[in-house]
């Protein structure tokens, strides 16, 4: 086993993009009703290729109205503050998935759609259940952090494995057996050390199993469901279905309909193709 220490993880976690803590400090600004137009533009400007990536974005033939738009302050002005924040994310999920990742034998463009679509997901269930749709997207858009950070620990070890997408093993179970660590457990570990909410890394460490949370959360199982919508979609990855294959049994844990939850998936899809229309 090639087993990936605490240490291990913090350097691979400084070697990605420092978008994701600026999401994350955007989310927590959002939320104070004291944020002036000012502190967001500070924070966002902070990395100028993140804000190079919103500004492409509020450029593109899904938000622009014929006009450029050349500052965070003109685009705010735009298309206002939430749709910002959604951008911000769209642009910093992409800045994370840029390589692909070896071990898990799994592309950069695969791994950045499935957190969209996972995002959006989110996004849209919250909204049917009157939960914060800010926070369920963020959760969406990050749960795949911590398989970029194993990859990148595997990448300093000899022989390190790569996943058999063909084989019938879990991919929690041959994260465990090979590195003593799944990347549920990666990501909330290193989302934690960057200071977001203990809702967001507790929910994103059961995402593939609630029934294991010591606290049982709504949005834990809204993630599942989630998920499952984005297999359903085509944006799933190797080695997951079976986690969300309990789908009915998550329902009445976050007060969807089965109908309801049926109904999402067109509504979702359509949305993903949108926004990833803009990438291209």
């Amino acid at each position: 086993m090639n087993s990936i220490s605490p240490k291990e993880l913090e350097a691979a976690a400084q070697k990605l993009p420092t978008s994701p803590r600026i999401f994350g400090k955007l989310s927590e600004l959002m939320r104070d009703p004291n944020t002036e137009l000012a502190d967001i533009t500070e924070l966002v400007n902070a990395d100028s290729a993140l804000t190079a990536s919103v500004l492409r974005l509020s450029n593109s033939a899904m938000f622009s109205m014929g006009m450029s738009v050349d500052t965070l302050d003109v685009a705010i002005d735009r298309i206002g503050f939430r749709e910002l924040f959604r951008l911000v994310g769209i642009a910093a999920a992409a800045e994370v998935f840029t390589e692909d990742s070896r071990c898990y034998d799994v592309s950069a463009s695969q791994l950045w759609e499935n957190s969209l679509c996972c995002g959006i997901a989110m996004e849209t269930l919250a909204r049917k259940t009157g939960m914060d749709e800010q926070e369920a997207y963020t959760l969406g858009l990050l749960r795949n952090m911590g398989k970029m950070i194993i990859d990148h620990c595997a990448r300093e070890k000899d022989d390190s494995p790569i996943y058999n997408k063909t084989s019938a093993l879990p991919l929690l179970d041959w994260e465990a057996n090979n590195f003593g660590i799944t990347n549920a457990t990666v990501s909330g570990f290193i989302l934690e050390t960057w200071n977001f909410s203990k809702e967001t890394t507790h929910t994103i460490q059961y995402q593939y199993e609630p029934d294991k949370a010591p606290q049982s959360r709504p949005l834990i199982n809204l993630l599942n469901l989630a998920n499952g919508l984005a297999s359903r979609i085509g944006r799933g990855l190797a080695g997951e279905d079976l986690y969300w294959s309990d789908w009915e049994k998550r329902l009445p844990r976050t007060g969807l309909s089965a109908e309801e939850f049926e109904s999402v998936e067109e509504e979702i899809e359509t949305e993903f193709k949108r926004v990833l229309s803009a990438f291209q």
